[in-house]
């Protein structure tokens, strides 16, 4: 026998020996099929209200999360003339319920620029993970109204 005629040979044997051991092995559903699903979901609101004369702001916030190690970070930026205020939070640990939850969040003013009554916009992220550690994160951002 040639060399190329052993090699088809084994081959051929091969793929006929693990095809009848699939059809003896019972298949199982891949892990991330039995896993419950993650859900992360995170909507910015309106209004939001000054806090201490602008040194912050408290900006409402809403979640859906079915997580665990679940944080959420929030950024707020508002034009004020020439300036621009700014201000950021992050790694704020919340805990999940499966159900819509409004949380505030204060987020201090930077860059020594106090917030003030107007229009600001303010991007936030939740991130967090389900089982088998399958994590992900969602962002929501919005045009909001600050009032004092």
């Amino acid at each position: 026998m040639t060399p190329l005629k052993i090699k088809i040979g084994t081959a051929v044997a091969a793929l006929a020996a693990g095809g009848g051991l699939a059809l003896v092995v019972p298949s199982q559903a891949a892990v991330a099929y039995s896993s419950p699903p993650l859900f992360l979901d995170i909507s910015v609101q309106s209004p939001a209200h000054l806090v201490a004369k602008g040194s912050a702001v408290s900006v409402p916030v809403t979640i859906t999360c079915n997580s665990f190690g679940t944080y959420i970070d929030l950024r707020v930026t508002e034009k004020l003339g020439n300036k621009v205020a700014t201000g950021y939070d992050n790694y704020i640990p919340v805990s999940c319920n499966g159900g819509h939850q409004t949380l505030l969040v204060t987020v201090p003013a930077s860059a020594g620029i106090a917030f003030a009554k107007g229009t600001a916009y303010a991007v936030a992220d939740i991130s967090g993970c389900a089982g088998n550690y399958v994590c992900g994160q969602e962002t929501g951002s919005a045009t909001i109204q600050i009032t004092k």
